[in-house]
């Protein structure tokens, strides 16, 4: 089944093959990047016509009524999708007369003929590289002996800052002309949510109560939660009051976050919310009194951009992506230094004029990451590699 945004393909109309993975589940980062980008594009004066080709088995975003789009059979799961991605990729290029396939979610199951269509992928962060412990053994798998191979057969490869595109030419040997990064967006449904009954609505749903802490991401070694966790404990021997909220999804190697938790014995203080559906996200933000992201690797760092957004002052780490997102907007330190943690929030908690100075800088800093220019460099990478058109 599929449903046609015209009733025939307007002569000289790029038509991208746009791979949507993993939509039927709760989106993370790399669901909502696809998702930000696909409408942002299709927002563009000059938009292509986007083709998309699914592995979901159900549409919980509304993408299916509004775009064209056909499915790729046995490929929900990534093991899957590497194996027979890519000849039913060169099938749909051939059937539905592609001229690009972009894979915006950094699988890229290039590894055969192209069959006419020209290959973009957005690889977001070498994690596994980087940090090989704090990965698992499919990501692992797949970034150390499948993802050279593919990158070396893709047009172009897209990623979210300098420091991916950096570790994308080192890790994975691919050339620099060939590597362009472009700086997430933030979509407008971040701003601040004043106090009042929405607000009190979304915090009464996952049961958090003012005053807290917060952190939103997944929930996983590389996050650096233990340490977080740890200058929480020395902020609130001053202030008994303050909680700290975990929002986010439990993922792998949690095992030093979960000793740390039980050490400091803070159960009482801390609350794990589990996922938090996008719409909840700007209230959750803007009733925190800081927004804490110790995080020790990061391709890009959406959620300090999007707390800032929202006018929650922002602590983050100093490291990879992370001052590319933040600037002099938010509090950078080193994640491995607790105390540096701790004193930061400490000063967010006890200074009003820094406090408004975050704020304030915060909400113009995250104002400059648009979809709308993320869209436009995705067009424009498609472009140069179709090269000149008759």
């Amino acid at each position: 089944m599929h449903a046609d945004t015209t009733d025939e393909r307007r002569e000289g109309t790029m038509r991208v093959g746009y791979l949507t993975y993993g939509l039927d589940r709760s989106p993370t980062g790399i669901g909502r990047y696809a998702i930000e980008l696909l409408h942002a594009l299709a927002a563009l004066p000059d938009a292509p016509e986007i083709v998309l080709l699914t592995t979901e088995r159900e549409d919980h975003h509304g993408l299916w009524d509004r775009f064209e789009h056909h499915a790729l059979p046995g490929c929900r799961l990534v093991p899957a999708l590497m194996v027979a991605g890519n000849p039913l990729l060169s099938i749909a290029t051939r059937r539905y007369g592609l001229d690009i396939i972009h894979d915006p979610n950094g699988i890229a199951p290039f590894f055969g003929p192209r069959m006419g269509a020209r290959r973009v992928v957005t690889i977001h962060d070498t994690l596994v590289y980087v940090y090989p412990e704090t990965h698992n053994r499919l990501d692992t798998w797949r970034f150390r002996w499948m993802l050279p191979q593919a990158t070396t057969r893709a047009d172009m490869v897209l990623t979210d800052s300098d420091c991916s595109r950096a570790d994308i030419q080192r890790y994975l040997a691919v050339p620099g002309e060939k590597v362009r990064a472009f700086p997430i967006g933030v979509n407008a449904a971040f701003h601040p949510i004043p106090a009042g009954a929405e607000r009190d609505a979304v915090l009464a749903r996952y049961s958090v109560e003012p005053p807290y802490l917060l952190y939103v991401g997944g929930i996983t070694g590389r996050k650096n939660i233990a340490r977080l966790f740890e200058a929480y404990a020395q902020v609130r021997v001053p202030r008994p009051d303050l909680r700290l909220v975990i929002g986010g999804k439990r993922q792998w190697h949690t095992e030093e976050m979960d000793m740390t938790f039980r050490r400091l014995d803070i159960a009482g203080q801390v609350r794990f919310t589990g996922y938090v559906d996008d719409a909840d996200l700007p209230a959750l933000y803007s009733a925190a009194e800081a927004f804490v992201f110790p995080s020790l690797y990061e391709g890009f760092g959406l959620p300090p951009l999007e707390a800032m957004a929202c006018g929650t002052p922002v602590i983050t780490s100093n490291t990879s992506s992370l001052p590319e997102a933040v600037g002099d907007a938010g509090l950078q330190v080193d994640p491995y230094d607790v105390d540096a943690l701790a004193n930061a929030i400490t000063r967010v908690l006890t200074d009003d004029t820094l406090r408004t100075h975050l704020r304030e800088r915060g909400i113009v800093r995250a104002a400059q990451f648009t979809w709308q220019r993320v869209a436009e460099g995705a067009l424009a990478t498609y472009r140069t590699v179709l090269g000149p058109r008759e």
